[in-house]
């Protein structure tokens, strides 16, 4: 992550969610409200440590996802003067993979829909990891071979000519993954094609959360008194601490149906931007032991794509 860039941004974002955490934290302590277990806000009350926490993650990932995106457009009108395709294009997606780590692929397409170039980090094939060559690459992401998702976001930018951020979809690699793409348009304001990028929210996450909640993000061991979870709109945990539950659906999974309290939860969090609750869930998929959460949740996104950001912590 490039934390020099979009300084505007980063501290609209910042003022914007210390506005939000200030209201619910007035919300809670304001009297005749609920007040939260063991009695009213106190020196010793978690409640500040866990919005504190939410705002500097939110700031963290609306900024992360702020510099990909310029990064993206600045990509986009590079390609603008290089064409879509050829060592120069090349070139363009090379810089781009090398300036972002949450970057997997970048692959630019024409105005017909086809796949022209292609980069990618740590491309093998084989059992002796030989190097994937590009034409190799773009044989690769022919049209037969493209997914569902990736297909989705070409035919989004051709058919209205703006930005897209995707939902998060498994890669054929076996890893989850979300697109964000740009139109490219000629000198002469003619559209020539697109470009996207494949973003690895997990890596994302992971180099914002973990410090904080002071996890090792291989064996999420030393947990400390907060934890933390993604969910996109459809229902989808997006990230979480316990990572088995990555890529379920909440109102799908039947993990999740035995804890109705969880499910009306889900609905407030889909409906409201941001705010407060608690729901009962066992620890984690591994510790079936069903325990109340309190959460707190607020929302960072891109191109109208939002993403529900929450802390929970165990109170009983």
């Amino acid at each position: 992550m490039n934390t020099k860039k979009n300084p505007r941004k980063r501290v609209f974002s910042f003022v914007s969610s210390a506005i939000v955490v200030i209201l619910l934290f007035c919300a809670i302590a304001a009297p005749g409200q609920a007040e939260p277990k063991g009695g009213i806000l106190s020196a010793d009350d978690p409640a500040p440590d866990m919005l504190f926490m939410l705002l500097r993650i939110q700031a963290d990932v609306q900024g992360s996802l702020n510099d990909l995106d310029t990064d993206l457009l600045n990509a986009s009108q590079s390609l603008s003067a290089t064409g879509m395709e050829g060592l120069a294009a090349s070139g363009v997606l090379g810089k781009l993979l090398e300036t972002n780590s949450n970057l997997a692929e970048a692959l630019t397409f024409s105005k017909e829909g086809k796949v022209v170039a292609v980069e990618c980090k740590g491309c093998f094939v084989g059992g002796e990891g030989a190097n994937i060559g590009s034409q190799e690459l773009i044989s690769m992401h022919s049209a037969e071979n493209l997914s569902t998702s990736s297909r989705e976001v070409i035919a989004h930018v051709l058919k209205t000519k703006t930005p897209d951020f995707t939902k998060e979809y498994e890669m054929t690699e076996g890893y989850n993954a979300t697109a964000l793409a740009y139109p490219v348009f000629s000198p002469q304001a003619e559209f020539i094609g697109g470009i996207v990028a494949t973003i690895v929210p997990d890596q994302l996450m992971n180099a914002i959360v973990a410090p904080k909640l002071h996890f090792d993000i291989y064996n999420r061991s030393n947990i400390s008194d907060f934890s933390f979870w993604v969910m996109h709109l459809e229902g989808l945990i997006a990230y979480d601490r316990d990572e088995s539950q990555i890529g379920k659906y909440l109102f799908e999974d039947p993990l999740y149906q035995p804890f109705p309290s969880l499910l009306a939860l889900v609905k407030r969090m889909i409906a409201e931007r941001a705010g407060h609750g608690s729901y009962s869930f066992q620890v984690t998929e591994g510790n079936k032991r069903v325990v109340t959460k309190e959460v707190y949740w607020t929302t960072c996104g891109l191109h109208g794509r939002e993403w529900r950001l929450a802390v929970t912590r165990m109170i009983q």
